[in-house]
């Protein structure tokens, strides 16, 4: 049997009458393919469809993945390029600094919600498993990058300090 990189399971999903398709959550994921990759040069593209033990297609939350491959790699630093300027307090400010013990308060009181739901918990998942920290930075700031990854200066803004 060839082993695989990504393992994932799911299910046909509905939600509020809405035909959601095949929805996975995965199970496990090698870094030594990431690896693999990296070390002859290349640059890996993950898509978020992924095939399912049981042979079956299904999509993947975007922010999961890039947390399930930061955790496959070990990775010391995983930062999400988003949309929006950041998870925003209840006055509407964005949060610089945020700490997973934060998350749940944040859910419960409804001052998250839509999209940056998932993205928190995979930041959670992440963090949990042993990335070092992690960053969400505003697409649109995205030239940043390179200093907000190697400092500690507020280039961006907001981290998950461990």
């Amino acid at each position: 049997m060839r082993r695989r990189w990504l393992v994932v399971s799911g299910a046909q999903e509905e939600a509020n009458g809405v035909d959601l398709g095949y929805v996975g959550e995965i199970s496990s994921a090698d870094g030594r393919w990431i690896e693999a990759i990296w070390s002859h040069g290349g640059v890996p593209v993950f898509s978020s469809i992924a095939l399912g033990s049981d042979g079956e297609y299904y999509n993947i939350n975007a922010d999961q993945m890039a947390a399930a491959c930061a955790t496959a790699c070990q990775a010391n630093t995983l930062i999400f390029l988003t949309d929006v300027a950041g998870v925003k307090a209840a006055d509407g400010s964005v949060m610089r600094w945020l700490n997973t013990t934060d998350i749940p308060a944040l859910v419960k009181g409804s001052v998250v919600g839509g999209g940056m739901l998932p993205k928190l918990q995979a930041c959670q998942d992440a963090l949990r498993s042993g990335v070092g920290r992690v960053r969400i930075l505003p697409a649109a700031e995205a030239e940043v990058l390179p200093v907000f990854y190697h400092s500690r200066i507020e280039a961006g803004r907001r981290s998950w300090p461990k």
